[in-house]
């Protein structure tokens, strides 16, 4: 008989999904075994809340139609009163990972058109103590969690721009201090979102808790025909045990990798972008010399970053939308040449591109401005307009063709600002998806990348229509940890790019010990979006770093010396056999998430096929840390014995050890540096079955 790894059966308390019916009303008693309030004052009630020209509607006024009892789920059917407005509710439930999946849609079922201006998913919890779990996000800073106590009024985490992760993320977490129960929100954006936890207070007694979700409604006022109708967001539940919402991620990754990834690219080529080169300057002299140094460290891809694009003299941000080469900088109009010598290298060749921002100096602004909406200084295409969409599917459609693209960068840089259509960007949202989809299906041996000023709209929906995202401007490696942790409460770690930007400053800074002539060379890494500040950094640490993820490289890796380069390329070849692996693995967070400001301690990630129990684990030592000589680790087999091989140079580690002993004593590890040195240093084991 099989072994059954430990900790990966989710057994909840109570069912993950217990819907009740007393004549016309339905009440949700408990959620991923979570109990909920069965009671209270109408704010409290029911499942959905909806404001129209036609009314409120809530609790009483939301009768139930119809209840469907399904192997795993339920179907609810709402109608607001008299108004012709249904809300059918999709429930499933998925007990091998306890995720629990709600999907909404509001359809006009009268014969006179609606306009609605709230449309929500609601949750109502028990009278209690509570605090929430929220992540703070922005540029170069993103998913920053902490948690805060639900005082009095509401919390609201919510998106107005169309960058989905843009002050928050799309994830929340509620916990009821004294009974330490609490659950998880996910929440998959179209358009822009919200999610508001209101206390809701009944005279001398603890607040109830009160969660409201979906598209967001600051804005909303969305025209529904007779007959129409609309999705509204994607919800996934979690029960969340203590308040350790990092526990919960390994079977958030196992859920979402099964249900929207399974047709996903299985790996990523290592790409070369140019950008950390010199940014949007593009010298093929130059670029030549990057491309041999790139394909000595095993890249496999070589991207052109900004700055190739544009008939025009102004600068790349006033001329994107304007896909013409330049003629007389870059490239001057012969990059299908340089793409020829990328091939000929043994590289493919790739593009970076803006699509939905349209900067001043684009031509096409002014050839159809009714393809257009405003956003002073530039402008957003209107892709709910048939001919600018074809436009811009035709262009892309033109650039893999005319370059031979295997890789494309979609970048995402401005806010989309007011929604004039009052649909707060959800139709917008969809057209975009369609048009990945579409462009995905017709060149399918070409890799989107999604991008948005680094990770500003990294959320799981637009994830799941790219073949990966990039995780932030930020390439500092600490900054890039600490990121990461808060990224892995929500999306895949395998499908999340990551760059590993160096460059050289050769032998000016002096070893202690060593004259500056006898110094090995000192390796610089930025110390944020920009080269200024630029840190020193240990090599090992910093690959380890950008290999937790989709490999990539940019900087000035000509200027490295051989032996670094070298090593580089020992370090690729190692992810290269493994990347298969990451892109589809779940990852135990051995440590919890920290905020950037910590930059000292440990971080531990333990990848992990959940099938097999292999894993990779990464551990970092950041600055000043405790000793810690051995690492627990999760979901393992017992009874088996793992062999455990420390490094990328194949040096056996130890012999093979239990399963409960990893589990129970953990993983004996040793990183260079420990104890008080302030440099940064990291190792890496690979957990087999022996």
């Amino acid at each position: 008989m099989l072994e059954k790894a430990f900790t990966m059966t989710i057994q909840p308390a109570a069912p993950l999904l217990d819907i009740r019916k007393s004549g016309k009303t339905v009440t949700l008693a408990s959620l991923c075994g979570v109990p909920l309030a069965e009671g209270g004052p109408v704010p409290a009630l029911g499942q959905v809340v909806i404001n129209s020209n036609l009314g409120h509607f809530e609790g009483p006024d939301l009768p139930c139609q119809t209840l469907r009892s399904l192997t795993r789920g339920n179907d609810v059917v709402y109608t607001a009163g008299q108004s012709h407005l249904q809300v059918t509710s999709r429930w499933r439930v998925f007990p091998d990972t306890g995720i629990v999946r709600r999907r909404d849609t509001l359809t006009n079922v009268g014969s006179e058109p609606a306009t609605i201006s709230r449309c929500l998913a609601r949750i109502p919890f028990p009278s209690g103590t509570y605090e929430i779990y929220s992540q703070q996000s922005r540029w170069c800073h993103e998913n920053q969690g902490a948690w805060n106590p639900l005082h009095a009024g509401d919390t609201v985490l919510r998106c107005v721009s169309g960058r989905t992760t843009l002050g928050g993320t799309p994830y929340a977490c509620l916990h009821e201090t004294h009974l330490d129960t609490g659950l998880i929100f996910h929440l998959l954006p179209e358009g822009n979102w919200i999610i508001r936890i209101r206390a809701v207070t009944i005279m001398d007694a603890l607040p109830l808790a009160v969660a409201e979700l979906g598209l967001n409604d600051e804005n909303l006022r969305l025209e529904l025909a007779p007959g129409a109708s609309i999705k509204l967001p994607e919800l996934l539940f979690q029960s969340l045990t203590g308040r350790q919402p990092h526990r919960a991620a390994p079977a958030f990754h196992r859920h979402v990798l099964k249900q929207y990834f399974q047709h996903a690219k299985p790996f990523a080529p290592v790409v070369y972008n140019t950008w950390f080169d010199e940014f949007e300057r593009l010298d093929p002299a130059r670029l030549k010399r990057q491309l041999k140094a790139a394909k000595t460290a095993g890249c496999e891809m070589f991207v052109i970053d900004a700055g190739w694009y544009g008939a025009g003299t102004s600068s790349w941000w006033a001329q994107a939308g304007d896909w013409r080469e330049k003629t007389t900088t870059a490239f001057r109009g012969h990059m299908r040449r340089f793409a020829d010598q990328v091939r000929a290298a043994g590289l493919k060749f790739g593009i970076w591109m803006e699509p939905e921002r349209i900067g001043p100096d684009a031509p096409i602004l002014k050839q159809h401005p009714d393809w257009f909406i405003p956003v002073p200084p530039s402008a957003r295409i209107n892709l709910e307009h048939p001919d600018a969409y074809a436009w811009l599917r035709n262009e892309i459609g033109r650039l893999v063709k005319t370059y031979g693209l295997a890789w494309m960068k979609l970048d995402f840089n401005f806010d989309v600002d007011t929604d004039p259509s009052g649909a707060e960007l959800s139709g917008y949202t969809r057209r975009w998806y369609h048009l990945l989809d579409d462009v995905r299906a017709a060149y399918p041996r070409t890799f989107f990348e999604g991008c948005a000023s680094g990770g500003l709209r990294s959320d799981l929906h637009t994830l799941i229509h790219h073949d990966s995202h990039f995780l932030s401007d930020t390439v500092k490696p600490i900054d890039v940890l600490r990121i990461s942790q808060g990224a892995y409460l929500r999306l895949p770690p395998g499908r999340l790019g990551h760059w590993a930007c160096l460059r050289s400053a050769g032998s000016l800074v002096p070893r202690y010990g060593l004259s500056t002539a006898q110094s090995p060379a000192t390796l610089l890494v930025a110390g944020g979006a920009l080269w200024e500040p630029a840190e020193t950094v240990n090599l090992d640490f910093f690959l380890l770093t950008a290999m937790s993820g989709m490999l990539g490289f940019s900087g000035d890796m000509a200027g490295l010396p051989k032996p670094m380069l070298n090593d580089i390329a020992l370090h690729v070849r190692f992810f290269k056999r493994w990347r298969r692996f990451l892109a589809s693995s779940i990852c135990h967070l051995l440590t919890p998430p920290e905020p950037m400001t910590e930059h000292n301690g440990w971080v531990v990630f333990q990848f992990q096929d959940p099938a097999s129990t292999t894993s990779l684990v990464y551990v970092y030592r950041l600055g000043l840390a405790s000793a810690v000589s051995a690492w627990p680790l999760r979901n393992l087999l017992p009874g088996k014995r793992y062999r455990i091989t420390e490094g990328v140079r194949d040096r056996a580690r130890s012999s093979a050890i239990s399963g409960r002993e990893l589990m129970d004593r953990g993983l004996p590890v040793k990183v260079a540096g420990s104890g008080g040195s302030r440099v940064c240093a990291a190792a890496i084991y690979r957990v087999e079955r022996s």
